[in-house]
C-alpha cells in the first residue's frame, strides 16, 4: 500500500515539474521578445485559460500532497518544497494571477457577506444575545459583540453559518472548543458561557476582552522589551498551565491567540483545534494541523503531542516578541515546517543584539527539537523567566544615543 501511495505522490511531483518547465519555457520565450525589442506578445483568452487552469491544478496538488505527505516519509517533503516554489514561474506567466493572502482574504470577505445577509445590529440570537457589532471575521465564521439579556453584560458571540455550517469540520472545530474550554477555569483563559443552534447558526457565547491581540500588539509597537513581555508571559504561562492541568493541549498557540485587556491581563483563547490528552480523534496521531510558524517538530510529524508541543510555540512566541520576526519562515507551510524540523535556530542575539544571554537561552531550551530537551511544563517556564539584570529591560545609554533608524529592531 505504501509503494502504491508513493507511486501516485511521485507521478503527481512529476507532472506537476513537466507542467512547469512547459510553462517556464513559455515565459522565456516572452522575455527574450522583450530583449530583441518586439515586445510582448499578449496572451490569447485560450492561453490565458489554459494557464489559469495549470496553475490551479499545481496548487490543488500541492494541497493534496502537503495532506498525505507527512504520513507517508518525511523526506519527501523536501521534494514537496521544491515543487511547491516552482509554481512562482506561474505568477510571471499569468497577467493577474492572484496570490494565496488574497484567496484568502476572498474567503474572508466571503464569510462576510455570508453573514452579513444573517447576523446584522439588533439582530436577537435564541432570545437571549443582541449582536451590536462585527468584531473580526475568519475562513469559517465571525465573531461579534453582542449583549446577553440573562448575564446583563456583553459577551463575544463567534458564529458559523451557511458553507461554514455544512461543513461538519467547522462545527466538530467549534463544540471541540467548547467542551475544552469548560475544562478549564482560570483567569488567564477566556471563560465560555454557552453554545447552541438556532436558525441556521451554530453560535459559543465567551468572555468579551476589551483589548487587543499580542500580534496586533507587536504589529503596532513592534518588538517588546524583556520588562515588558515578561508579565504577559508570567500570565500566559499560568493560563497553560491550568490548561494542561484539565489534560488540555491547546496545539494552536500563536500570538493571534492571546489577548492582552486594558488593564494588561492577558486571556488565552480559541481551543478549536485543541485535544484531550491521551485520548484520540478528529485530529489524531497522524494529522498535522496547526500554524506553521509555531509548530513544534513533532507536531509537523503528525506525531504525538503533549504540553511539551505548547511550550515550544510559547519559544516561538517569545523569541517573535524579542526580535521581530518568527525564527522560521517561506514561501510555503511546508517550506516553514522543515525548517522547524531539521534546520538550527538562528540565535536571537544575531537578529536584536540586545537580547540578553538568559532569555536567548530561554530561548532556545524552548526550542529545542526533542521534547526531552525543552522546559517540561509552563511552571517550569515561567520560573526561568528572567529578572532585574538578565532583562533588557530599557535601552542601554549607548543604544539610546543612536538614532531611531539605526537601532535593531
Amino acid at each position: 500500500m505504501e509503494a502504491i501511495v508513493l507511486l501516485i505522490i511521485f507521478g503527481s511531483i512529476f507532472g506537476s515539474i513537466v507542467a512547469n518547465r512547459v510553462l517556464k519555457y513559455r515565459h522565456i520565450e516572452r522575455m527574450r521578445e522583450l530583449e530583441q525589442g518586439q515586445g510582448p506578445r499578449a496572451l490569447q483568452q485560450g492561453e490565458v485559460l489554459a494557464l489559469q487552469a495549470a496553475k490551479a491544478e499545481l496548487e490543488e496538488r500541492v494541497r493534496h500532497l502537503e495532506t498525505i505527505v507527512c504520513n507517508v516519509d518525511f523526506e519527501l517533503n523536501a521534494k514537496l518544497n521544491r515543487l511547491a516554489t516552482r509554481h512562482l514561474a506561474l505568477e510571471a506567466a499569468l497577467p493577474s494571477a492572484p496570490s494565496i493572502q488574497a484567496a484568502s482574504q476572498e474567503r474572508v470577505a466571503e464569510t462576510e457577506r455570508v453573514l452579513a445577509g444573517t447576523v446584522r445590529p439588533g439582530l436577537l440570537v435564541a432570545g437571549r444575545f443582541e449582536i451590536i457589532r462585527l468584531l473580526g471575521a475568519g475562513g469559517m465564521g465571525a465573531v461579534y459583540l453582542a449583549r446577553d439579556l440573562q448575564l446583563k453584560e456583553e459577551v463575544a458571540l463567534k458564529v458559523v453559518a451557511g458553507l461554514g455550517l455544512s461543513d461538519p469540520a467547522s462545527t466538530e472545530r467549534l463544540r471541540r472548543e467548547a467542551a475544552a474550554a469548560r475544562r478549564i477555569s482560570h483567569k488567564n483563559v477566556v471563560r465560555l458561557h454557552d453554545i447552541g443552534e438556532e436558525g441556521g447558526l451554530l453560535f459559543l457565547s465567551m468572555e468579551f476582552v476589551d483589548g487587543e491581540s499580542l500580534h496586533q500588539r507587536l504589529t503596532r509597537v513592534g518588538p517588546l522589551s524583556g520588562a515588558e513581555l515578561r508579565p504577559l508571559l508570567a500570565q500566559l504561562c499560568d493560563g497553560l498551565q491550568a490548561a494542561h492541568a484539565a489534560g488540555v493541549i491547546h496545539r494552536d498557540l500563536k500570538p493571534a491567540n492571546i489577548l492582552i485587556d486594558r488593564q494588561g491581563q492577558v486571556k488565552l483563547i480559541d481551543f478549536g483545534i485543541a485535544r484531550m490528552a491521551h485520548t484520540d480523534g478528529m485530529t489524531a496521531t497522524g494529522m498535522v494541523i496547526g500554524t506553521a510558524e509555531y509548530m513544534a517538530p513533532e507536531q509537523i510529524r503528525g506525531g504525538a503531542v503533549d504540553a511539551r508541543t505548547d511550550l515550544y510555540a510559547l519559544g516561538v512566541i517569545i523569541y517573535e516578541a524579542l526580535t521581530g520576526r518568527p525564527p522560521f519562515s517561506g514561501e510555503t507551510p511546508i517550506a516553514v515546517g522543515l525548517a522547524h524540523v531539521t534546520e538550527p535556530v538562528p540565535a536571537p542575539r544575531t537578529i536584536r543584539a540586545d537580547v540578553s544571554p538568559a532569555w536567548e537561552a530561554l530561548i532556545l531550551r524552548a526550542l529545542a527539537k526533542s521534547p526531552t530537551m525543552r522546559f517540561q511544563s509552563a511552571s517550569e517556564l515561567r520560573s526561568a523567566l528572567p529578572i532585574g539584570a538578565d532583562d533588557p529591560t530599557q535601552p542601554s545609554l549607548e543604544l539610546s544615543q543612536i538614532a531611531p533608524t539605526d537601532r535593531i529592531q
